[in-house]
């Protein structure tokens, strides 16, 4: 799966999108998760940053580089925001949450892995090998 057939794929079980991210506001959110340990942005995620700003599918989010406006709900907080309480703790240097369902965190290593991780403990469930079908996994089970 490529980044345009994800897109297509979420759009048919009705995510909300946010707009493209700039160059520059992507650049700004790799530098402030570098400077806090975790993982920059691999090229799946700049590629996906290229086409959309964020998802939302009813309980899951992809977060953006920056916070997303949802009308009168609460907005969804930028990808630096989500890392910045998580990054002291030492299992996760050098790793990046870039996605919350209900039930669990999606994040991405320095060499691009995803991972599913426990909400409540953050250890590692899953392993994926195909960055797209984590993203998947994400949204789609925030969907049910």
């Amino acid at each position: 799966m490529n980044c345009s057939e994800f897109l297509s794929l979420m759009k048919t079980h009705g995510a909300l999108f946010a707009p493209p991210a700039t160059t520059q506001s992507v650049a700004i959110a790799n530098k402030l998760l570098q400077s806090m340990h975790a993982a920059i942005f691999p090229n799946f995620i700049t590629d996906f940053y290229k086409e959309c700003g964020g998802i939302n599918l009813g309980t899951g989010y992809i977060f953006g580089v920056t916070e997303i406006k949802r009308g009168t709900k609460y907005p969804i907080p930028s990808i630096t925001e989500i890392n910045q309480d998580i990054s002291s703790l030492p299992h996760m240097r050098g790793k990046t949450i870039f996605g919350r369902n209900d039930l669990f965190l999606f994040a991405f290593d320095s060499f691009g892995t995803c991972f599913m991780l426990d909400n409540l403990t953050l250890a590692i469930l899953r392993k994926y090998d195909d960055a797209y079908r984590a993203m998947s996994d994400c949204l789609i089970a925030g969907k049910i």
